[in-house]
């Protein structure tokens, strides 16, 4: 159950993979990213409707993996989801 004030948070394909594979042992974000829906006339995007609190975990957990990433493909993809999630977070 979603509690607290409900945000939308979309993410693309690549992104979806990279949080699949990070968030294997962490549940209750492996949650929230199994329950982003394809929006298909939205691209190749996924969307989940979701709390601050938990953006803000997904967030906390994108930063670490930014500071153990020196891919640059991969930090890409991270600056991407911070984005994003800053957007998400302020309500835009």
């Amino acid at each position: 159950m979603i509690r607290g004030k409900k945000r939308v948070w979309g993410f693309d394909e690549q992104e979806r993979a990279l949080l699949f594979e990070a968030t294997a042992a962490l549940p209750e974000l492996r949650a929230l990213v199994e329950r982003a829906e394809p929006r298909p006339e939205l691209g190749k995007v996924w969307v989940v409707t979701t709390t601050v609190d938990e953006l803000d975990a997904m967030y906390d957990l994108v930063e670490a993996l930014t500071d153990a990433t020196r891919s640059r493909k991969r930090l890409d993809l991270l600056d991407g989801l911070r984005a994003s999630l800053c957007t998400s977070m302020d309500g835009f």
